[in-house]
């Protein structure tokens, strides 16, 4: 089989690296770049860090959470599951009760970060250290040029010119066959630093948001900014590169039934990653049906609905929802179970114990 990859930066090389080293002999991946790679900053989520590891690269500096307005969104855990409710029914009630602490005191990710420290997570579950995470912080074209070594060296080629190819991969960033989501997305989001490993955004950059009507068309399947635009740079939007370049290596859409499930999948996993840029700085007037239900969800009863193809777990939903001020009416009962003041008392030992952990981790 033939693949063509057409684009730049890295869009492009990911695409490449992945289906090369997916794919080995039983596919010839060529790449014709289209302009030079983009300059500027990236921010990758936690997942990313997998991938990393299987493509053999270590790249980027640590990331430990975001921070969109007032609000902090750590990456890792916030509080831990109890008797199976999410802590934040427990926090919810506390907070009904006089609690004054914000939910990300309940982080570890979060402390760290407040006393300019970090540890990488641990992988025994016993310890505090497991329940931390990290993203990235990229050099977009540093990051391309360390995408297109490891494709080359998988067996992809770099050409110059278009040969016959059995699949397209339309990598160049540029929208084909669009559905506008402009009234809900205006503006995207925009990278304006990081302070004690948090990546700070402004939201005023103009933007055209949408998604192409199907990632597959005849022989041609769009990837990244071809396919959709949410101006998610918190990591939305390299997130969804990853995912969609990942459906592609598992199905290798070129038969009707792979082609329908890919652009099925792919539609869902572009739209719920659109909805969590409407909750952040979208607008909210009206918002996609999904995004109302799980809004009106989570205002009556502090449940989070999770989706197929989810790009964010159920805690950043937590977070996101919080910021933007949606607010729980009532925490899940069976958190009554136990005594309001044992409760407390729980909550109370659990923060010690994170802060604790993250006066003793290293600076850096």
């Amino acid at each position: 089989m033939k693949i063509l990859i057409v684009g730049t930066g890295v869009d492009a090389w990911l695409t490449a690296a992945v289906l090369a080293g997916a794919a080995g002999r039983a596919a010839r991946i060529a790449v014709r770049e289209t302009a030079p790679p983009a300059h500027g900053q990236l921010v990758g989520l936690p997942a990313l860090l997998g991938l990393h590891a299987r493509l053999g690269i270590e790249v980027g500096a640590p990331l430990l959470g975001l921070r969109h307005g007032d609000m902090l969104e750590p990456f890792g855990d916030t509080g831990a599951m109890m008797e199976g409710l999410p802590f934040h029914h427990y926090w919810l009630r506390a907070k009904a009760h006089g609690e004054t602490a914000p939910l990300e005191a309940w982080s570890l990710t979060a402390r760290a970060a407040a006393k300019g420290r970090f540890a990488p997570r641990s992988a025994d579950p016993r310890s505090p250290l497991s329940t931390l995470d990290h993203g990235l912080l990229l050099d977009a074209a540093a990051y391309a040029e360390t995408l297109k070594a490891v494709a080359l060296k998988a067996g992809a080629e770099l050409v110059d010119h278009r040969p016959d190819a059995d699949l397209v991969v339309d990598a160049s960033g540029e929208p084909g066959d669009w559905i506008d989501w402009s009234a809900w997305l205006p503006t995207g989001a925009r990278l304006t630093g990081v302070e004690d490993r948090i990546a700070t955004f402004a939201h005023d950059a103009p933007l055209k948001a949408g998604r192409r009507a199907r990632a597959v068309e005849g022989d041609v399947v769009a990837v990244g900014g071809a396919l959709a635009s949410i101006g998610a740079a918190d990591g939305g939007d390299l997130h969804l590169l990853q995912t969609t370049v990942s459906r592609l290596a598992a199905l290798l859409p070129t038969g009707p039934a792979a082609v329908a499930e890919f652009n099925r999948l792919t539609a869902m996993a572009v739209e719920r990653a659109r909805d969590m840029a409407i909750l952040r700085w979208g607008v909210l007037d009206a918002p996609p049906e999904e995004l109302a239900w799980k809004i009106g969800q989570f205002e009556s009863r502090g449940r989070v609905v999770m989706y197929d193809e989810e790009t964010w777990p159920e805690g950043s939903w937590v977070h996101a929802l919080l910021a933007r001020g949606v607010t729980p009416k009532r925490w899940d009962p069976l958190v009554e179970r136990a005594p309001l003041a044992q409760t407390r008392e729980m909550l109370g030992r659990m923060k010690a114990v994170l802060e604790q952990t993250a006066e003793a981790m290293p600076r850096g």
